[in-house]
This record gives structure tokens, C-alpha cells and sequence, in this order.
């Protein structure tokens, strides 16, 4: 006899298994759902709503943490964990749709978290191109055309780089064209410094750097384009000049008119949390749960996003690592950056040469290469779709590992 403890992390590695023992494909059908277990959190539920919560897991098999307090009547609201399996959680949800106390909604929204966390067939349509986000790890390859870039890649290369100064044009779209060949499924550009105390450019200087420069690369570069900026002028010049996604740090926050243009340019769209502003983000930033206050900014920003009438299909999301948040707070959205996951849109994470990556190593931007492939790499199994990153020629040899790792 040999007994041996198994990992499986999801269905799919559950099925796998069964297939290799040869159970009847309508066994493995029924079983599957049974095989993993999920924690699921609501936040504030009615006291009487969460006893017949507690029941209606508990006669399934499954369970639901609540507070001690919850038990005694001493409090109005508690929060819930409930712990089962993904076939409880269907049954659990048919029987919650006749429950009183907000428990039928309760029931709704559980039913589309769940749905979108085991989503697994993304297709980011950018301009004319289509990228099956599902099929393996792509990477956004960084062009910095700022003279102030933290990572020390600015391709402008110093402040008495002044916008009158004309940039090497050739230099920079051979560079761009580098990390093509290096294997980047996206280029990033930008124009304006988002690094921790960054002063803010005017439209007219962003522009002066971005148009020549993208103009240039559109030409050459065979893959789509994304422009780093919130301002809607400048979102809207890109676009016109072969941009296919407009990533914005504030999540169309910082601009009324940024969502109009990219409904109207049917744009691809990059949301991301950000806390505070570039120049003062990083003093003292204080959260509740980091992870929590998170996902409940990027859900408005996509509720935003779709009351402007964005195509939902066109959204990525972005947890904003190293824009307001301490080593700990990073620490802990890379942790739990799967709960991204119940939002149903494609993550991407920017890990690239950060100051947590040298906190953590003792290691200049220059030497943080190390660092930013492994916490890549556990990103890439929370959650994440899209890694943003300087070194694409390391990257891209990482991911090709771990994508065939997770698909193996």
C-alpha cells in the first residue's frame, strides 16, 4: 500500500488526476466541484441573516465563521467567512435565493464572484490586435521617455534634456523594437514620472515628448501599444496617433473626460489603485486592509468605467504596487492578490526594479533583477495575467517555466 498526500490547487489539476486514474468523465464532471476549497468573506451581514447562514451551510456540509459576539446578541452585523467547496456553493446559493434579509442579493453577487474567479477565458481586444491573456503569461515591455525614471531607464537620458531638445528618435524605437524581439506582447510607454515624489508635467510637455516618439514606433512595432498617462489630451492625441490602450494610475480618476475618450476611441483601458499622489503617495500610507480597500477601488473604477459605457472586455486591472503602500502593504496584496480574481477582468502587476524588492534584498535598481522575476513569478500563480517589466528578455525565459510549471 502507498499513500501519498496530493496538491491541487484547482479543478483543473483535480481532473487531471482523476483522468490519470481513469474515472468515468461524467465522475470527474461531478466530482470536480468538490475537490477544492474556498473561503469566501462577506462584510456586514444582519445578525439574523447570518444565523440562517450558518444553517444553511452547516446542513450542507459546509460552514460559516461568524464573531463570537454574533452568537450572544451583542452586536447588530457581523462579518462572515463561509468555508466549503465550489459544489456547496452552488447549493448554498440556490438556497439563499429564497431567504430573506438581502440573502436572495447575497446569493447573486456570490454566484458572479465565483464565476468571474474561475474565469479562465480572456481575450483582450487592443486596437486590431487580440490577446488570449489565458493562454500563457504575456509581458508589457516599459518605454520611459521621462529624464527622471526611478529605475534609472529614462530614454531621455538627463534633466538638461529639455522638450525643445530633440530625442534620438532611431534610438528609441530600435529600443523599442529590442524588447519586441526580447519577447514583450505590449509596450508601455511614458512620458511623465509616476515615481514616489515625481512633480507633475504639463499636457504640452508630455505631448512633446510622447507624439514623435510614438509616431515613430507605431511605424516599426507590430504589437499593441499602451501611453502611461491620465490626461485625457494626451490619451486622446496617442490614440489618434496608433495608441490601443491607455494606462492611467488613477483610474480615470484625475480626468472627467478621460473615460469619454476612451469610449470614443474604443480603447483598451489599464485601471489602477492608487493612494494619494505621485509626489506625496509615499508618506505614511494607512489602510484599514490594504487588500480590501483595493478590490473596492478598482470595483467603482470598472462600475465608473461601464456607467461611461467602456466595453467591459476592454478593462485590466492593476493593485498599483509601490503607489501608496509600505513594504508590508505590498507584501500583503502579493499575497493575496487572488482576490482580484472575483472582479472577472485580467490582472496586471508591476513589480520591475521597486523599492520593496531592495528593502527586502539590500539591492541597488540596478541589481533588482532577482527580485523582480520571483515576485513575478508568485504573482503570476495569485492571479496575474500581465507582468510590466524593464528586463523582457529574463522575463519572458522565467515565465516560459512557470507557465508550462502551472500548466503541467
Amino acid at each position: 500500500m502507498n499513500i501519498s498526500i496530493l496538491s491541487c490547487r484547482n479543478q483543473k489539476e483535480a481532473q487531471k488526476l482523476m483522468r490519470e486514474l481513469g474515472v468515468d468523465p461524467t465522475g470527474i464532471e461531478i466530482m470536480a466541484p468538490k475537490t477544492v476549497v474556498h473561503l469566501v468573506r462577506i462584510r456586514k451581514l444582519p445578525i439574523f441573516a447570518a444565523h440562517i447562514l450558518k444553517q444553511e451551510t452547516l446542513s450542507l456540509g459546509a460552514d460559516t465563521a461568524v464573531s463570537r459576539n454574533a452568537m450572544t446578541g451583542k452586536i447588530k452585523h457581523t462579518d462572515c467567512i463561509i468555508i466549503g467547496t465550489l459544489l456547496h456553493f452552488r447549493k448554498l446559493c440556490e438556497k439563499l435565493k429564497r431567504q430573506p434579509y438581502k440573502l436572495s442579493q447575497v446569493s447573486v453577487e456570490l454566484q458572479r464572484a465565483l464565476a468571474y474567479y474561475h474565469y479562465d477565458g480572456f481575450i483582450l481586444e487592443a486596437g486590431s490586435y487580440r490577446l488570449n491573456l489565458s493562454s500563457r503569461t504575456h509581458i508589457m515591455g516599459i518605454v520611459n521617455l521621462t529624464p527622471d525614471s526611478f529605475s534609472g531607464d529614462g530614454l531621455f537620458t538627463s534633466p538638461r534634456h529639455h522638450v525643445t531638445t530633440s530625442p534620438d528618435l532611431n534610438y528609441i524605437t530600435d529600443y523599442a523594437q529590442k524588447l519586441v524581439d526580447e519577447g514583450a506582447d505590449i509596450l508601455d510607454v511614458g512620458a511623465e514620472s509616476s515615481r514616489p515624489g515625481a512633480k507633475p508635467v504639463s499636457v504640452k510637455e508630455e505631448l512633446q515628448r510622447l507624439i514623435p516618439v510614438l509616431k515613430k514606433i507605431r511605424k516599426k512595432v507590430k504589437i499593441p501599444l499602451s501611453i502611461d498617462t491620465y490626461k485625457s489630451e494626451v490619451a486622446s492625441q496617442a490614440l489618434a496617433n496608433g495608441a490601443d490602450i491607455i494606462n492611467d494610475i488613477t483610474a480615470l480618476s484625475a480626468d472627467s473626460l478621460m473615460a469619454k475618450v476612451i469610449k470614443r476611441h474604443k480603447a483598451a483601458v489599464v485601471l489602477m489603485h492608487m493612494k494619494g499622489k505621485p509626489r506625496t503617495m509615499q508618506v505614511e500610507p494607512v489602510y484599514h486592509n490594504v487588500m480590501e480597500e483595493v478590490t473596492g477601488y478598482l470595483r467603482n473604477a470598472i462600475m465608473a468605467c461601464l456607467s461611461a459605457g467602456i466595453d467591459f472586455k476592454k478593462i485590466v486591472i492593476d493593485p498599483g504596487i509601490g503607489f501608496g503602500k509600505t513594504l508590508d502593504h505590498t507584501i500583503a496584496i502579493l499575497k493575496s492578490l487572488s482576490q482580484l480574481k472575483s472582479l472577472g477582468r485580467p490582472i496586471v502587476i508591476g513589480t520591475s526594479r521597486k523599492s520593496f524588492i531592495g528593502k527586502l534584498t539590500g539591492d541597488p535598481v540596478s541589481e533588482r533583477l532577482a527580485g523582480t522575476i520571483s515576485s513575478n513569478c508568485f504573482a503570476v500563480t495569485n492571479g496575474a495575467h500581465i507582468v510590466r517589466v524593464h528586463d523582457v528578455k529574463e522575463t519572458k525565459k522565467a515565465m516560459a517555466v512557470l507557465d508550462t510549471l502551472l500548466e503541467c
